[in-house]
């Protein structure tokens, strides 16, 4: 079974606690369904609709956890660690046409959180 991590931000804060307190209740209904599904599918198995993997060198090891609900689509970036059947979580946004600054903002705390492994935290909701 899956683990599911939060990463803090550099200078403090949890964004993806503040991401899961924003939706509305359909959108963290959602969440938690797929959430759900995913901790105890293997990897292999992750796949669209409810995850994908990003694509170019910047994002190698990440991905997306995928949902809709309160009428919009969604994107949970995270990337595959530090342990073996951890995912750990960076930031959450809602889908626009292009997310190519959130990615790259996610790479940036993908960087910061494995260097420091510490901060990260079992993400519960």
């Amino acid at each position: 079974m899956w683990t599911f991590l939060a990463c803090p931000a550099p200078g403090g804060g949890r964004p993806m606690n503040r991401f899961i307190a924003d939706l509305g209740v359909e959108g963290e209904t959602a969440f938690a369904a797929v959430v759900d599904g995913l901790r105890l599918l293997e990897r292999k198995y992750w796949t669209r609709p409810q995850f994908d993997v990003l694509h170019g060198k910047r994002y190698q090891g990440m991905g997306e956890i995928r949902f809709d609900g309160d009428a919009k689509t969604y994107r949970v970036f995270g990337y595959f660690g530090p342990n073996k059947l951890q995912f750990t979580m960076l930031m959450g946004h809602e889908k626009k046409r292009s997310l190519k600054h959130e990615m790259d903002l996610a790479a940036q705390r993908r960087d910061f959180a494995e260097a420091n492994t510490g901060l990260l935290y079992e993400f519960e909701f």
